[in-house]
């Protein structure tokens, strides 16, 4: 994402509790963003490493954050980020920040269709802390006069994160559940799209997927080659509950995105297979 800012004329800092980068143009920032809420001293040293590293006024704030295993982090990493967020943008005077966020938020397991005005209600603590996180955000457009975009992104994939493998697991295929992917480069060019063109103050909040909800059977059928196991062969599921941990059974709408003017480039997975160069079926569709 910095990258691409940059090759569209930005000037580009990225702030990471490890500075690596591949960009030589993008600035790297050491830093951890959840700091900026953990008192006046932490929130003053991030800030003068942000200024140090970037000319001011900051015209933008995008973020993007995933626990670390390898940190030990867990699922609070997300509404204390968003903290930290909240506090680095009023320390530095930032009017526009966008946060990626995830469509697990809608936390569905029945196969529904959801849209940016579905009802959330966290069951698990994974959703209570990207719900709270995103609670977080719409305080600081009430407070600051700021434009807040929230872009949930749904499954990502893309260049060394290639999903074809696990398409291929039968249990992929015998849950029968709705999937939804976000190609990379789509979910880039959303951000961009919105830092370029919806600069007007309050909270706008936008789903970010292909727009193609697949059955996880068509799928595995479609790049397999096998059939759709029978009714028989299939074990039932529960659809009053997950299907499993990280899993969900949902049909994500993404019409307010496309309402902006952004289409994606990889309009269903199977053309984003086709990009990572998998040989997939042109007649391969929606179902």
């Amino acid at each position: 994402m910095a990258e691409h800012l940059v090759s569209l004329g930005s000037t580009v800092g990225v702030l990471q509790r490890s500075a690596r980068l591949s960009g030589a143009q993008v600035a790297a920032i050491a830093g951890d963003i959840t700091h900026a809420a953990a008192g006046a001293a932490s929130r003053d040293a991030l800030c003068a490493a942000v200024a140090h590293a970037l000319p001011l006024p900051i015209d933008h704030l995008a973020v993007c954050v995933a626990p670390s295993r390898a940190r030990g982090d867990d699922y609070s990493l997300y509404p204390r980020a968003a903290a930290g967020v909240a506090a680095l943008a009023r320390a530095l005077g930032i009017r526009s920040v966008l946060y990626v966020s995830s469509t697990g938020v809608y936390d569905r397991h029945d196969g529904s269709e959801v849209t940016e005005q579905s009802p959330i209600t966290p069951h698990d603590a994974r959703v209570q802390a990207l719900h709270d996180a995103e609670q977080l955000l719409l305080q600081l457009a009430d407070d600051q006069d700021t434009t807040v975009h929230i872009v949930r992104a749904a499954g990502l994939y893309g260049p060394q994160r290639d999903p074809a493998a696990r398409f291929a697991d039968p249990a992929f295929a015998a849950a029968n559940v709705w999937c939804n992917f976000s190609w990379r480069d789509d979910v880039i060019s959303a951000i961009a799209h919105l830092l370029q063109h919806d600069r007007a103050p309050g909270v706008r909040v936008f789903n970010c997927a292909d727009g193609t909800p697949l059955r996880s059977s068509d799928i595995a059928t479609t790049l397999t080659g096998r059939t759709t196991p029978t009714p028989e062969d299939r074990a039932p599921i529960d659809r009053s509950a997950p299907v499993r941990s990280g899993r969900s059974n949902q049909r994500i709408n993404v019409d307010a995105l496309l309402a902006t003017g952004w289409r994606p480039a990889a309009p269903t997975v199977y053309d984003g297979l086709r990009l990572l160069g998998h040989s997939v079926p042109l007649a391969a569709v929606a179902s």
